[in-house]
């Protein structure tokens, strides 16, 4: 699976990198701003993992920007979770997969790399047993 990270902080960016690479069918780029969505006009990727910091207009236009030549392509958005609540209007406008909420908490994350593995593997994520 060909993964795209488009995050410019330094923290967030090795903490999703160093979690997708736990899975070794992941192949992980990466990269900062109008450069890095080019890099998705040129390879097609499986995944796009797009920061939109809380505050920055910037963020939006590289979403509509990579939207503008390429929407089928799975898009998680990692930003605040009150950003995420003010976007939750535009997931389907954007087709928006999933929100990443930062800071990122490490569950949360590996729960949404299960549901995109899945996705993408054509199989259902099991609910977890309850007793």
């Amino acid at each position: 699976m060909e993964i795209l990270l488009v995050v410019s902080d330094r923290l967030i960016r090795d903490q999703v990198k160093v979690g997708l690479q736990q899975f070794p069918e992941f192949s992980v780029m990466w990269g900062e701003g109008y450069a890095a969505i080019n890099q998705a006009r040129q390879t097609k990727y499986d995944c796009v993992f797009l920061e939109i910091p809380p505050q920055a207009q910037d963020g939006t236009r590289l979403l509509q920007h990579l939207r503008s030549f390429d929407t089928t392509t799975e898009l998680v958005v990692i930003t605040s979770e009150r950003s995420a609540r003010d976007m939750a209007k535009d997931k389907s406008a954007y087709n928006i997969a999933a929100f990443l909420h930062t800071p990122i908490d490490v569950a949360e994350f590996f729960r949404m790399v299960a549901r995109l593995r899945a996705r993408h593997n054509g199989t259902d994520v099991a609910a977890p047993a309850t007793r």
